[in-house]
């Protein structure tokens, strides 16, 4: 039975021209590289610029090691170098969002999407350390010993990076959660500034 080519073949591939072997690289790591670039710097573009920088030097470079680790380790590691040289540059955290424009569904769809928002905006408002390990924790499935590779730091650290990135998001969103007093049957909710007897 044959077996997948590891990253590290895939790669030797790919510097020798493959482009198959650079496209089956690319449609693998891609994706987790973007979300963790934009999640950091806040842009869409920025994030896209990163990723194509990522595969660039991965194939002009020759510093990937794979008895060091996962090339998906050293990737999100080079991605992370790239985006915090672009927040430096910049001075200051990038606050671009990318919001598509869609239809507006029922009640529900548009609670959840707010919710998702403010889920979103908190996890923006983290120091760039906490966000990263939570990006990497929560929407990457990286364990604790992979953050720490891919950061460079402690696996002691980013797990305390991690419960005060935590801590920081539930604070944010201890409103959402605040229980809301029952409407009685029928009642009509007020939104003309009156009691909801003398609304319309």
């Amino acid at each position: 039975m044959d077996q997948t080519p590891s990253d590290a073949a895939l790669l030797r591939a790919a510097r020798q021209g493959d482009e198959r072997a650079f496209l089956h690289l690319y449609g693998e790591h891609r994706a987790a590289l973007f979300r963790f670039a934009w999640r950091l710097s806040g842009s869409q573009a920025a994030a896209e610029d990163v990723v194509q920088e990522c595969f660039l030097a991965l194939l002009q470079g020759t510093g990937f090691d794979g008895r060091a680790g996962g090339l998906r380790t050293y990737l999100l590691g080079m991605a992370r170098n790239l985006a915090l040289g672009r927040l430096r540059l910049a001075g200051r955290e990038c606050e671009e969002r990318h919001e598509a424009a869609g239809a507006r569904g029922p009640l529900d769809d548009l609670l959840a999407e707010e919710r998702a928002a403010l889920v979103e905006r908190a996890v923006r408002g983290l120091p760039v350390a906490q966000r990263e390990a939570l990006t990497l924790f929560e929407y990457e499935g990286m364990s604790l010993e992979e953050i720490a590779a891919v950061t460079g730091a402690e696996v002691g650290a980013v797990k305390a990076r991690l419960h005060r990135a935590r801590e920081s998001v539930r604070r944010r969103l201890e409103p959402l959660m605040a229980p809301h007093p029952p409407t009685a049957a029928g009642e009509k909710i007020a939104t003309c500034g009156r009691t909801p007897r003398s609304c319309p």
